[in-house]
C-alpha cells in the first residue's frame, strides 16, 4: 500500500485550540499516566496498554484523545510514540493516527480539534508531529495540510509474515 507522510515541526505546532462547543468534551487517556484503560475506551487500547507497559515506545507519550457528547464518541485518534512499524520517526517524535469521526458528527471540525489538543499538550516538549495517510485517501491528506502538516515524503506499508499488522511504515522518497 502506497503513503504519504506528513511532518509538522515543533516551531510550527500551535499551542492554541479551535473553539469546542460547550456540550462537548474531551477526555484523554494515556497508559503511562492513567494505567489500565476504564471499560469505556476501545478494545484496542488493551493492545496499546500492554505496549506502553511493556516498553516497546520510543517515548512516553502515547495519547488516546476523544470528543464525547453526553457520553457519546463522536471522534477519536491516537498519539504514537516511535515504535516499531514506525522506523522513520526519532525518539521525540509522535505520530497522530486511527483518526475517526461518527458519520453523523462529520463537517464539524472535531478532527482539527482534536489534533489540536495533541499538539497543545505537547507544545512545551518541542515534539515534532508525523501524520501518515494512504495515498489515495484526499480527505485525511486535506485534513493534515489544513492542520499545517506538510507532505514530506511517500513510501509504503510493508507486510511481514504476510501480516499488515506486523508491517512497518517506510519512507521511500522524499518530496
Amino acid at each position: 500500500m502506497t503513503v504519504h507522510f506528513y511532518r509538522l515541526d515543533p516551531e510550527e505546532a500551535r499551542a492554541a485550540r479551535p473553539a469546542l462547543p460547550s456540550h462537548l468534551q474531551i477526555r484523554c487517556w494515556q497508559p503511562e499516566r492513567d494505567g489500565f484503560p476504564p471499560g469505556s475506551l476501545q478494545l484496542s487500547n488493551y493492545l496499546w496498554w500492554a505496549l506502553a507497559r511493556g516498553s516497546a515506545f520510543a517515548n512516553r507519550g502515547f495519547t488516546e484523545i476523544r470528543i464525547e457528547e453526553d457520553g457519546r464518541l463522536l471522534h477519536r485518534l491516537i498519539v504514537t510514540p516511535g515504535w516499531y512499524r514506525f522506523p522513520f520517526m526519532s525518539e521525540r517524535d509522535l505520530q497522530i493516527g486511527q483518526v475517526w469521526t461518527d458519520p453523523g458528527a462529520r463537517r464539524r471540525s472535531l478532527a482539527r480539534v482534536a489534533i489540536a489538543e495533541a499538539h497543545h499538550r505537547f507544545a512545551g516538549e518541542r515534539r515534532r508531529f508525523w501524520y501518515v495517510t494512504r495515498a489515495d485517501n484526499r480527505a485525511s491528506q486535506a485534513l493534515a495540510e489544513s492542520c499545517g502538516y506538510q507532505l514530506v515524503a511517500s513510501g509504503r506499508r510493508t507486510r511481514r509474515l504476510g501480516l499488515a499488522l506486523l508491517g512497518q511504515y517506510v519512507i521511500e522518497q522524499s518530496v
